[in-house]
């Protein structure tokens, strides 16, 4: 049996990896409700933001919507959180094993990530995978249109690794990075962590879907 998802990484010189799923759970050791409810008392949004607001992403386009000031500080506050955060993040099973895999084929790579650069850098020193990666194409300001589901990390990577899209594949475990890679036209592995994921990522056509990152080392 083929394994179509590995050999099309295996076809592709640039590798492209979300970092909240493919890399690791950043909120994994304190939860994502958690850290988008300590985000609120930080700004001082108890009163002004529904308590049902479990993702702190949305709690920054919530903040950039009331105005330049407003955004900054929450950017500079949800930093502060993500790198605390990927102290204790828990490290995605095959995702170490894969990137020392790519690295030793000689592809190059680039994470991709709506999370902060700042704790990006911080988890792959902490990790020992820094040497590993590339370029950093992640958050670093508090705009909120330059974040996944829209194009611009992409198209910054490519910038950044000197390379076309379609010398380029990408994987990614959210709706986001589907349709960040499908608008820049790079070929994306939908990494479907959770079960659930499987039917509702088809929908959205990934070229092809996977359930662990170990299959990707195998052609």
């Amino acid at each position: 049996m083929t394994n179509a998802a590995a050999e099309l990484v295996a076809s592709k010189p640039n590798v492209l990896l979300d970092f909240d799923g493919p890399i690791c759970s950043v909120f994994g050791g304190v939860g994502a409700d958690t850290a988008a409810r300590q985000l609120r008392d930080r700004l001082g949004l108890s009163e002004q933001h529904s308590a049902e607001v479990r993702d702190p992403f949305e709690i920054l386009r919530y903040a950039a919507a009331e105005g330049q000031r407003e955004a900054i500080e929450a950017e500079r506050e949800l930093t502060k959180l993500e790198v605390e955060a990927v102290a204790t993040a828990t490290p995605t099973p095959g995702a170490a094993e894969l990137l020392r895999c790519l690295a030793g084929r000689g592809h190059r790579m680039a994470i991709v990530s709506n999370n902060s650069v700042a704790a990006v850098r911080a988890y792959l020193e902490n990790h020992g995978l820094a040497g590993l990666v590339n370029e950093v194409s992640a958050r670093t300001d508090a705009d909120p249109t330059r974040l996944k589901p829209g194009p611009y990390l992409l198209h910054q990577a490519f910038e950044q690794l000197g390379v076309r899209p379609e010398r380029c594949v990408m994987i990614g475990d959210s709706f986001a990075d589907i349709q960040a890679a499908q608008v820049a036209n790079v070929e994306i592995i939908a990494y479907a962590n959770k079960p659930t994921k499987q039917d509702r990522f088809a929908r959205y056509a990934p070229v092809t879907i996977v359930s662990d990152l170990y299959s990707l080392t195998v052609t």
